[in-house]
């Protein structure tokens, strides 16, 4: 995404659970030292040049929707999108300053790295219309219970990460106490249409996927509701 030249100012949260701050730096000279070099060079490498091959030319600044169309393959290769976007969940939180709460669970570092099969994961994409780089990492979600939303839950094992890479979204969600739906009808650019994956890696009772087009990245990620399941007889 050429910003190897960006500036930012790298900080964590302390012993007594202050904000520390540190200099200036450029994001070609971070190291975090969180991964070590057989992870770093293999599996973790693999992924990556698995995703560069699958959606890299979406990522440039200069992408258009048409170029979106490469898309269409990765839903046969189901786990490597949800192990490449837990990967990136991962180093996200483990780069990013440490809170009280854990984001991604231990149980599912397994998955990313491929030694534990992925079940319960639900994954979209879609087009932002102006480029850009945003983060969302939640350890839990809103939860909509006979259209009312409930207050925001942590289940066990529960991940919700989006990410934004110029004109690319992507969002992974996973609890396995819930259900994922879409609004079917949102306002997108100039019109209200179907907002619906570009693929899910779950089947559901969905309309067919088409390229949804949104405006900015918190639009992408309100397209998403949640439901308790019911409970067992």
């Amino acid at each position: 995404m050429a910003i190897r030249d960006l500036g930012f100012q790298p900080a964590h949260y302390s012993e007594t659970g202050e904000l520390e701050r540190r200099p200036l730096i450029k994001c070609e000279h971070l190291k975090t030292k969180q991964v070590c070099g057989d992870c770093n060079h293999g599996w973790m490498s693999d992924l990556e040049a698995w995703a560069q091959n699958h959606f890299g030319p979406c990522v440039e600044p200069n992408a258009t929707l048409a170029d979106f169309v490469q898309l269409q393959s990765i839903p046969s290769e189901r786990e490597m999108i949800i192990r490449w976007l837990l990967k990136t969940a991962i180093i996200v939180e483990r780069a990013f300053p440490l809170g009280p709460t854990t984001k991604v669970p231990m149980s599912l570092y397994r998955v990313a790295r491929g030694t534990q099969p992925p079940t319960d994961f639900w994954v979209w994409a879609g087009y932002i219309v102006e480029p850009g780089f945003g983060l969302h990492l939640l350890a839990g979600f809103p939860v909509w219970n006979g259209g009312v939303l409930q207050p925001f839950q942590v289940h066990d094992e529960s991940l919700g990460f989006a990410i934004q890479l110029n004109h690319l979204a992507m969002q992974i969600f996973r609890c396995p106490d819930a259900t994922p739906t879409f609004k079917l009808a949102t306002r997108l650019i100039d019109q209200d249409c179907p907002a619906v994956p570009v693929w899910l890696t779950e089947p559901g009772q969905f309309p067919e996927p088409s390229l949804p087009v949104f405006p900015d990245f918190d639009s992408f990620r309100d397209v998403l509701e949640v439901t308790t399941k019911p409970a067992e007889q």
